[in-house]
């Protein structure tokens, strides 16, 4: 299992969580749902979206994953990122339940790996609230190395 993030990874991942969240509720108020996308830092600490296309109009959402990280591996080995997330509309089990949520699979060079929830509702005339952010840590498939 990989290791508790570093000072700079927290930081990192916070840019991150900043770039997508946003993002996500803004599709999720629009339109009930959202495809797959990501967010990267370069090396000099800028943060650039990312998102994939494959061709077909409703690709499976763990293909766009796929996708979106095997870019991030390539960023990763040429040394353009230092950090990555993937941002994806998923269910999780809360108190016995199966739920919505915003889930956020972030990465660090320094070999941290963790998984972000965010628990969601649609309330009354279409209102989403959110949760508390819920993170564990999980194994890297990014910043891998060989």
């Amino acid at each position: 299992m990989s290791n508790q993030p570093t000072p700079e990874a927290k930081q990192d991942y916070n840019a991150l969580l900043d770039a997508l969240m946003p993002f996500a509720e803004q599709m999720l108020k629009q339109h009930g749902e959202f495809f797959p996308f990501g967010a990267a830092i370069n090396p000099a600490g800028e943060v650039t979206a990312h998102a994939t296309y494959d061709g077909t109009e409703t690709p499976p959402s763990e293909e766009v994953i796929a996708l979106l990280v095997r870019g991030f591996q390539a960023g990763a080995r040429e040394g353009k990122i230092r950090a990555a997330g993937i941002c994806y509309d998923g269910r999780i089990i809360q108190d016995g339940k199966k739920v919505d949520a915003v889930i956020l699979a972030l990465e660090h060079s320094s070999g941290n790996a963790t998984k972000t929830c965010v628990p969601y509702k649609k309330g009354f005339f279409g209102k989403y609230s959110f949760g508390q952010l819920i993170a564990s840590l999980e194994e890297p498939k990014i910043f891998v190395t060989a």
